[in-house]
């Protein structure tokens, strides 16, 4: 579709302004009821101080008829019902109500909490006890008990590693009895984050759940950050069970390097010659930057046990091999307005959203007056069963089962039957898991989703200029379907209207005084001079592109091209050289090609041909379709306007 309009600036979104605050009815188009707030508002946005052309509130009423007229007439048409206007209507109502629909104190929160949890590091311990997010109640209750036991024996007096290494399922535990090191906010998952960081020195946690299992945690201590690092390093492999003569000569190479550092020899220089980890080596064996709990115990302990730039370390082995390090640089955590945009972006994320949106949906059932009928809930365990999973199950329930009240927000009942009816609706064939644990996340779901649309619906009410924007999409779509319809693609597809206006206005379409010239185009082998000595015979015709190939080119390979080209003043700078005389112009250099002009004659001033104006004039044609359309409209829908009441608008 060709659209050879933009939508009128009555309906361009802006930011929102300040305005009166009265409901009184300005004005009455049909059955229509326009007040006082509606008008000036718009008035307003459209004619800021910063706005070119600003206008009257007289003179701009006449652009906010016509402009409600539209929307009237879309509406009686039924155009703000159909499946094409609803769908983008409610794509605009989604985006626009994010932004409503977020809760920006718990995300607050959340930041300031991981901030200042980011200035300790903390050391602990855990062991692991897997177990599915997706088992059945039983098998999570078993699991839980179990952690229950191992954490009585570890309160009794038994050593929290040798218990670690026998029981946990964390596969590191048997190499590290289940220490984990310093680590700060956001390494963890949200849960285990939490539980450590809230932990006593030495206290041991009660079982955590996160999406790994359940944790018991042993919290040996904390620290004042230590921030991040740059350093460099130099490794020598030798892991554990080299032989004797090898580790012996891993150990002698790490000793001599650093008694070449001692000397002055250049730590990149080394790093380059020895270092097994390659790809640093290429680099002077620089690493990027790195926090606490991002490398083996060892490493970190020599790399921020380093003080200032330009230090480094005496050669250190661990399980892996040799070691040495040369410290860059030391970044410590910022400030919160330096974090801001890292926190923000952290606390949107992984456990830390669910968090945050689980706390919104809190509040949305508090808000809302969500009651839950367990008793009536409980049933539905026995009503579904794994036919669910095949696409097959098949339910069948009692009138009174149906009409039992599983839950109510705002007042409005659920039934039992709502529910069931949905869960047959959204059968799909998947996967099988615990009958119960499926209807809690189906449930959970079909919940939130009614709570987020409850809390969609009250935006309007609650938030006036959501309201406003809100129903400027829905003029704004209205508007530009029917002025499609009535003008923009009415204009371009009408061909015979179009013609017929056209002849109708033909001495609006008019050419000014234009110079008729040739344009002469030679290619860098030609002898341009000379062909231009023949410019009199080419006005006249005498030589014409094919004689000038013969006589000018190899192998007549077209190397010269003519163009005639009919021209108004200030439309060719070449032309216009010559100043209305006739003749050959100078030569020029144009993508690759050298060029000159020759005048061959003065045209008065004509009529254009359809062809020649088609744009313009399907632009004037679509303005005389939209005044006699919206002549239509003032005939059709009466118009009053309190003249009061609009005197009282200021600009």
């Amino acid at each position: 579709m060709v659209r050879l309009k933009i939508l009128p600036a009555l309906i361009i979104i802006s930011a929102f302004l300040p305005h009166v605050n009265s409901q009184e009815i300005l004005m009455t188009i049909g059955a229509k009821e326009v007040t006082l707030d509606e008008f000036e508002r718009i008035y307003k946005k459209n004619n800021s101080n910063i706005t070119d052309n600003r206008q009257t509130p007289d003179e701009y009423m006449e652009l906010f008829i016509n402009f409600k007229l539209k929307v009237i007439e879309a509406e009686s048409l039924g155009m703000d019902t159909t499946t094409k206007f609803l769908n983008e209507f409610n794509t605009y109502k989604d985006q626009l109500a994010q932004p409503y629909m977020t809760d920006e104190e718990t995300r607050e929160a959340l930041m300031k909490e991981a901030y200042e949890r980011m200035k300790w590091d903390v050391h602990v311990s855990h062991i692991l006890l897997s177990v599915s997010s997706q088992a059945p109640p039983e098998d999570t209750l078993a699991r839980y008990n179990r952690a229950l036991e191992i954490r009585e024996r570890i309160l009794a007096g038994e050593d929290f590693e040798e218990v670690a290494r026998a029981t946990s399922e964390d596969s590191n535990a048997r190499i590290n009895g289940g220490d984990l090191g310093y680590f700060t906010a956001f390494m963890m998952v949200y849960p285990f984050e939490a539980a450590a960081y809230n932990l006593e020195e030495e206290e041991v946690s009660m079982p955590v759940r996160t999406q790994h299992g359940y944790h018991i945690i042993k919290k040996h201590g904390k620290r004042p950050a230590v921030g991040q690092v740059k350093v460099a390093h130099i490794f020598i492999r030798n892991p554990e069970g080299t032989p004797a003569e090898e580790s012996e000569a891993a150990k002698n190479l790490a000793l001599a390097i650093g008694d070449s550092l001692r000397m002055g020899v250049d730590f990149g220089i080394l790093a380059g010659r020895h270092s097994d980890d390659r790809n640093s080596a290429v680099n002077g064996g620089e690493l990027p930057l790195f926090g606490t709990g991002r490398m083996i115990r060892e490493f970190e302990t020599n790399a921020f046990g380093l003080k200032e730039p330009g230090d480094y370390c005496q050669p250190f082995q661990t399980n892996y091999g040799w070691h040495i390090i040369k410290l860059l640089d030391k970044k410590g955590i910022g400030t919160y307005a330096e974090m801001e945009s890292t926190l923000q972006s952290q606390a949107v994320k992984g456990d830390r959203d669910r968090v945050k949106r689980q706390k919104y949906l809190d509040k949305l059932k508090e808000q809302y007056n969500f009651s839950l009928n367990k008793d009536v809930y409980e049933r539905l365990y026995s009503l579904v069963d794994s036919t669910i999973f095949k696409r097959e199950w098949n339910p069948t329930i009692s009138s009174q089962l149906s009409e039992g009240n599983l839950f109510t927000i705002t007042g409005k009942k659920t039934t039992l039957g709502d529910f069931v009816n949905h869960l047959n609706t959204n059968q799909r064939k998947r996967n099988p898991m615990p009958v119960a644990n499926y209807v809690d996340m189906v449930f959970n779901q079909y919940l939130e989703e009614l709570l987020l649309s409850t809390e969609k619906e009250s935006l309007p009410d609650r938030y006036p200029e959501y309201r406003y924007i809100l129903q400027e999409y829905h003029d704004g779509i209205l508007l530009f379907d029917l002025m499609d319809q009535k003008v923009w693609s009415k204009a371009v597809e009408d061909s015979a209207g179009l013609e017929s206006f056209f002849e109708a206005n033909r001495p609006n379409y008019m050419w000014d005084e234009r110079m008729e010239a040739i344009v002469v185009s030679c290619d860098s082998t030609v002898d341009v001079e000379n062909v231009k000595k023949r410019h009199s015979r080419i006005a006249k015709g005498r030589w014409n592109e094919n004689k000038l190939n013969r006589k000018f080119c190899d192998n007549d390979d077209g190397c010269i091209t003519l163009e005639t080209i009919r021209v108004e003043e200030g439309r060719n700078s070449h032309v216009d050289a010559l100043s209305g005389s006739l003749g050959a112009g100078d030569m020029y250099h144009e993508n690759g090609r050298f060029h000159f002009v020759i005048t061959t004659d003065l045209l008065p001033p004509m009529e254009k041909e359809l062809n020649e104006t088609r744009g313009q004039v399907t632009s004037d044609y679509q303005d005389f379709l939209e005044k006699r359309w919206i002549e239509e409209l003032r005939n059709k829908y009466s118009i009053s306007v309190n003249e009061k009441l609009l005197s009282t608008i200021k600009m």
